[in-house]
């Protein structure tokens, strides 16, 4: 077995897992498809019947009756397998959201490294959407195309036997041409969606720096680079919509061809002038049910297109979010109890990796409590790493870390004891007082506006009347980037950390902004261990412990 084999297993048994928990919305949608055609025979039957009774001069007004009824069941039943399967495709979906996040909060965020933010965004929203398709269409019209032409067969050979070997001798193509659609298109549509996720990726990264394309006079650069991410998603589209054309006039053709010569057959037999025995008499009744009937076995062949594109997302989507859903390649991230005072950390000749990449080699460095430890050093030289191997996000190859004395165990985090600042600290849309409780749900006014003070933040609030109802748009919009800083240290505080994290706090602020927030760093040694990465020369005038990193790291 390829590995190319071996994935697609993979990817069909996920896909199948996720689907179970709709099965029951599925059935009931199949049941409503078998319905609706029993009753689209029975209207065919009767309308003819109807039809035929006229002609000779007879009542048709219970055939008219029958066909009425038919018509209201059919389109209860239409509704009914229309809702059952859009059900079940968000069922679908939010099985695949679950199951991932359920994953991610498992194993910790590691299991969303490999992507940028737009990228990974764009897959867990945009294509974990795909996936109801799977459940909405391409299973119940699997199921229509499989059953409801062989019941209209049935019902056309009880009326005609040559109508019925008509309609069945013009689809006898069919397989194979469905066939090189479906291969076709699963290749395309995987490479479109690549190109969506490219795009997601490069629209965001630009977006998140605009301020900084723009100060460096690159906007016109940077859009061109756009541009050609948005022409290969739609190159790669165009593709796909020319296969869906082609396809679908394929099938368009064959059931028109078939139709055609079902009703040339009906009409030439009933007017009597058909040049060759076919050994059965066709009455009018017959004849209108058999041509009635002919669109009917098309109908959802007609739709074999839409259902393989259906399908081609689904499982294209279901490729790219499998790996994020398994949890056996990544073992579980457990906290430890929270610490009841500041702890001693010590790296100990340890070899540092993410995602199976080793960052930092033997690393030897301690951070004190009550004291400020720095991690200097340029960017991509592995302070974040460094901080993040406390919280069980970067994995211990080699060495130990230890926390007052003892080995910090594989995959156990700190994450209960600390918090994390980083460049652009992140604020909900809300009040002061939301931001402030999101590590401290408990904490009274009097404990929220301490910490603020604590970090120098107090300023927040005197912009407005307000006090801690003062309003905060999204992103942390109304603050500066010194008050969104600040407004982050005064989380922690409130949260009770005894371990800060503090990677690149002040990347972004300029000179006097910087050493505010430096000095209310200083301010908060007190009872907390602090550990700050920064490539800044003002955060060594701050620190108490420097841990310098060379520029040739990992």
């Amino acid at each position: 077995m390829t590995m190319d084999t071996a994935s697609k297993q993979d990817t069909a048994r996920q896909l199948k897992a996720w689907t179970r928990p709709a099965a029951q919305q599925l059935r009931i949608a199949i049941l409503a498809g078998i319905v609706d055609t029993l009753a689209a025979i029975g209207f065919a039957l009767s309308f003819a019947a109807a039809i035929a009774a006229l002609a000779a001069d007879e009542a048709p007004w219970l055939h008219l009756a029958f066909s009425a009824a038919c018509i209201l069941l059919r389109t209860g039943a239409g509704w009914l397998r229309t809702t059952m399967a859009e059900n079940a495709g968000q069922t679908l979906v939010a099985t695949a959201r679950k199951t991932i996040a359920d994953a991610a909060s498992r194993t910790g965020p590691r299991r969303l490294d490999g992507a940028g933010d737009g990228e990974r965004t764009a897959q867990l929203v945009d294509r974990s959407a795909l996936l109801a398709g799977h459940a909405a269409q391409w299973l119940p019209g699997r199921a229509a195309a499989l059953l409801t032409p062989v019941i209209v067969l049935v019902a056309v050979f009880t009326q005609s036997w040559l109508a019925g070997s008509l309609i069945l001798a013009s689809t006898l193509m069919l397989p194979a041409f469905i066939w090189l659609t479906a291969s076709e298109t699963a290749a395309l549509a995987r490479a479109q969606q690549s190109s969506l996720d490219a795009l997601s990726g490069v629209f965001e990264s630009r977006i998140r720096m605009a301020g900084t394309i723009r100060a460096f006079n690159g906007v016109g650069r940077e859009a061109i680079r756009v541009e050609a991410a948005a022409r290969e998603l739609a190159h790669r589209t165009m593709a796909i919509l020319r296969v869906a054309f082609l396809s679908t006039a394929v099938l368009e053709f064959f059931s028109s061809l078939s139709i055609a010569l079902v009703a040339v057959y009906v009409g030439f037999k009933l007017l009597g002038v058909f040049p060759f025995e076919t050994g059965e008499s066709l009455t009018l009744r017959e004849g209108l049910a058999a041509l009635m009937l002919a669109p009917e076995f098309f109908a959802p062949i007609r739709q074999l297109s839409a259902l393989h594109h259906a399908r081609s997302d689904a499982a294209a989507s279901a490729a790219t979010l499998a790996p994020l859903a398994a949890t056996d390649d990544i073992a579980a991230t457990t906290p430890l109890p929270p610490l009841q005072t500041a702890p001693r950390i010590e790296w100990k000749a340890a070899t540092l990796s993410r995602g199976g990449t080793p960052i930092l080699k033997h690393i030897e460095a301690r951070a004190e409590p009550g004291a400020i430890t720095l991690l200097w050093g340029p960017s991509g030289c592995g302070k974040t790493t460094m901080l993040m191997s406390l919280l069980a996000l970067a994995d211990i190859e080699e060495g130990c870390i230890c926390i007052d004395g003892e080995d910090l165990p594989a995959h156990h985090s700190l994450v209960r004891s600390a918090a994390w600042v980083g460049q652009r600290p992140w604020a909900m849309e809300g009040s002061v007082r939301d931001n402030l409780r999101l590590g401290a749900p408990d904490a009274d006014d009097q404990t929220l506006r301490e910490a603020l003070d604590a970090a120098g933040g107090l300023g927040i609030l005197e912009t407005t009347h307000d006090g801690l109802d003062t309003h905060i748009g999204p992103g942390g919009r109304g603050l500066s980037g010194g008050e969104l800083q600040r407004l982050a240290l005064a989380r922690a505080v409130a949260d009770g950390a005894r371990l800060l994290l503090l990677d690149e706090p002040t990347a972004h602020l300029d000179a006097a902004r910087e050493e505010q927030v430096l000095q209310t760093i200083r301010a908060l040694r007190a009872g907390r261990t602090i550990i700050l990465a920064s490539h800044s020369e003002a955060a060594r005038t701050v620190a108490d412990h420097v841990v310098t990193f060379p520029e040739t790291a990992a």
